[in-house]
């Protein structure tokens, strides 16, 4: 805990104490919806039909006219759309944008669909831990909270003009508040979990306003919900501020939406204040002045970027707006992720932390596809679009409208960068290109992978991230441990062990001190050197180089452990499931990657693992895991021990 500060560290044992002593559970007092009249946040009484046309009336502007629906005529993605929606019919949800489950014919909020168990509604969010071994992963309890479904009955709505899928939202949004009393259960215990909600309440607010089955008497609970949620957020937004990580983000987000979009709530001028504040100063400490983020997650970034696109788009349609500093920070996050995206497929490195979070769902891309985030983040910071017309465009049509879709995409070319603050190191090749982590962290370390490479060509990721699986699997801890440890990347093992512990659950002490000794990309050659001491012990220092070599599309990695005495090293590349060996011979290993790419590594003591409880797994999504190939190779002997490995284009 020492890297996050003193005053942090106070805040979080008070906040602990707090509640150990029930002094939160007294500031969030428990009670049903029905105890609850809009007249506490707006001052005053009034019949439904004049709180509806005082809302109405209130000059906020939302992204879309919800009387005229931005129209979809591309009849793949909207046969896409009423398939998914039309599975929510059927009270089939989908969880982390993968696997849909099906939550019984009256919606179970409580059930993990993962373990067939369920958290208790009765206890105050207080007492609810978010680590029960006997229910599993909490974030399956949440996620179907999160109302991502909303977005796809609206867009199914406007779509089919079908009065069924907004039948369905309310129904849907009516037994999640018959279930869920206020401050009781686990659906309040995260202000996160309560910002996304409320943001997607908005959107099927203005999205389903036309619609037959949106009455006025659930237009007032909606509100009513929108404001409790707002305010369960503000009193506890310190909590969020001490973890230094998305959760404030997310929560300034949602306090800013709930202030500006209901300006007839007599606390929405300090909600939008708070927000805005909140969100600018912590979003100049969270995003790092090159661009990267301090969670050291593409899918965080993300996230991330999507609360900003939110609250910035509804500033600017509103007549607010950010300070200068904050949207040049920005600017730079989008180019960040940019850099670091493989062109053919919109996809990025699975690196870091990856939650399963998509909290603005508007498109029939892959999950893993960021080209619809920085598609319409670029058309707000630059008015502008990065990529030709395709169905990222869905976001800029719901965000920005039908005008935005049609301007032409700009030449805006990729180039190796340096990312000094964050340790991103970009390469290229013609038609290769790598990302190479080198970084002493300042906040806490996420995954062990001190100089990790991801290594992209022809659309394949060929070198890769092993990715998160799960924050909780009690039923499977040594992959919980695996696929943030060292061992699911691209990186040197001494003596099999690693070279830092998990003091925490999402902690690792001491702090990786990687250094970069070179960078340089010329026409012809691209070129890196990085350093990473990786243990001590009664030789003395170990040290790790690593030395990168590109030209054209060969790729020679240089892997030199130097350091006294005699030691094993292991060399781990996680690689594609259908990576094969096809030689192992005269200190020499080759592997086929993927059609027309080969690796090949200078020890014949090499192996490929697959579905091993410490190799040969990845997790493209949350909670869910695949088979993969980790290649193995093992040298044991007196140091300095140099392995080098080389990738190239064999057709």
């Amino acid at each position: 805990m020492v890297c996050n500060g003193l005053g942090i560290c106070a805040l979080r044992i008070g906040y602990e104490l707090r509640k150990k002593l029930g002094l939160l559970k007294q500031r969030f007092p428990a009670c049903s919806w029905s105890e609850l009249n809009l007249s506490r946040w707006l001052g005053t009484q009034g019949k439904p039909e004049e709180i509806i046309r005082q809302h109405q009336s209130g000059g906020r502007h939302f992204f879309f006219d919800g009387r005229n629906l931005p129209a979809i005529t591309d009849e793949e993605r909207k046969r896409q759309i009423i398939s998914e929606a039309d599975e929510i019919l059927g009270n089939k949800l989908r969880y982390f944008f993968a696997q849909s489950y099906y939550m019984g014919e009256e919606p179970d909020w409580f059930l993990n669909p993962q373990t067939g168990q369920r958290i208790s509604p009765d206890k105050h969010w207080t007492e609810i831990g978010p680590f029960d071994a006997n229910v599993g992963d909490i974030k399956f309890v949440w996620e179907p909270s999160r109302f991502a479904w909303a977005y796809t009955l609206v867009r199914a709505h406007s779509v089919t003009g079908k009065e069924i899928y907004a039948e369905k939202f309310w129904s849907l949004f009516e037994s999640w508040l018959n279930n869920n009393q206020l401050n009781m259960g686990p659906n309040f215990a995260c202000g996160q979990e309560c910002a996304i909600r409320l943001m997607a309440m908005c959107f099927a607010l203005y999205g389903l306003d036309a619609a037959k089955a949106s009455s006025v008497e659930r237009k007032i609970k909606l509100i009513l919900a929108v404001a409790f949620h707002a305010e369960r957020i503000e009193k506890n937004i310190g909590f969020a501020i001490s973890t230094r990580t998305n959760h404030s983000l997310s929560e300034a987000a949602g306090l800013y939406t709930a202030g500006m979009l209901f300006p007839e709530f007599k606390d929405s001028a300090r909600w939008v204040e708070l927000g805005k504040k909140v969100l600018t100063q912590d979003g100049l400490k969270q995003i790092f002045a090159d661009g990267s983020y301090i969670q050291h997650s593409m899918n965080y970034h993300r996230l991330m970027l999507q609360d900003f696109l939110w609250v910035m788009r509804l500033a600017e349609l509103n007549g607010d707006s950010f300070s200068e500093e904050i949207v040049s920070r920005v600017t730079k996050a989008v180019e960040f992720i940019y850099e670091n995206q493989d062109s053919q497929g919109g996809r990025v490195p699975n690196y870091g932390a990856n939650d399963g979070a998509l909290i603005i769902p508007l498109n029939t891309c892959d999950y893993s596809d960021f080209r619809p985030v920085l598609q319409s983040c670029w058309y707000l910071l630059k008015q502008e679009k990065l990529y030709e017309n395709g169905p990222w465009d869905e976001d800029l049509l719901w965000l920005f409208g039908p005008d935005a879709v049609t301007k032409p995409a700009v030449k805006k070319q990729r180039k190796s960068t340096a990312f000094n603050s964050g340790g991103y190191y970009t390469l290229r090749g013609e038609k290769s290109w790598a990302m190479c982590r080198c970084h002493s962290y300042r906040t806490r370390v996420g995954h062990v992978d001190p100089l990790h490479v991801d290594l992209w060509a022809d659309g394949v990721n060929l070198l890769r991230d092993s990715g998160s699986y799960g924050y909780f699997i009690p039923k499977e801890p040594q992959l919980e441990y695996y696929f943030k440890s060292i061992w699911a990347h691209n990186t040197i093992i001494v003596d099999g062990a690693s070279p830092l512990e998990l003091i925490s659950r999402f902690m690792w002490w001491p702090l990786l001190k990687s250094k970069i000794l070179k960078f340089v990309h010329e026409e012809d050659k691209e070129e890196l050197v990085g350093e990473n001491p990786t243990r001590c012990n009664s030789s003395g220092k170990i040290t790790h180089h690593r030395h990168i070599i590109v030209e054209n599309d060969r790729w020679e990695i240089i892997d030199e452990i130097i350091g006294r005495g005699e030691h094993s090293v292991e060399l781990r590349w996680q690689l594609p499931e259908t990576a094969q060996m096809v030689s192992s011979k005269a200190d020499l290993t080759r592997v086929n990657l993927s059609k027309g790419w080969q690796l090949e590594v200078n020890s014949n003591e090499a192996v490929i693992l697959r579905a091993q409880s410490n190799a040969g797994y990845e997790s493209l999504f949350y909670g869910y895991k695949q088979p993969s190939a980790t290649l193995s190779i093992k040298k044991q002997g007196r140091l300095p021990i140099v392995l080098r490995s080389v990738i190239w284009r064999t057709d």
